[in-house]
């Protein structure tokens, strides 16, 4: 009993498990990941970074004007707003 425990501890986590949110690309089928396990820390920390990083322009100069939200709203929305940027893009989610 312990060592399957052990052994199943030591295993890599799978994309399955995962709050990763996949999306693909309707024109050519690419796949990529659009929100990782910690990007409402990542919207946290780095703010109009982040949104410059995902390619969400005008997010960033929002972001950087209201301080990010005023620290909170924008972390707490950001797979909403992540979501519906691919989303209009022509992402299709998983």
């Amino acid at each position: 009993m312990v060592p399957d425990l052990i052994a199943l501890a030591l295993q890599p986590a799978s994309e399955e498990i995962g709050m990763t949110i996949r999306a693909t690309w309707a024109f050519d089928g690419q796949t990529k990941t659009i929100l990782g396990n910690w990007h409402r820390l990542w919207c946290l920390l780095f703010g109009p970074f982040y949104y410059l990083f995902k390619g969400m322009f005008l997010w960033a100069i929002l972001s950087l004007i209201t301080a990010n939200g005023l620290w909170i709203g924008f972390p707490l929305f950001n797979r909403a707003i992540v979501l519906r940027h691919y989303h209009r893009k022509g992402w299709v989610q998983e």
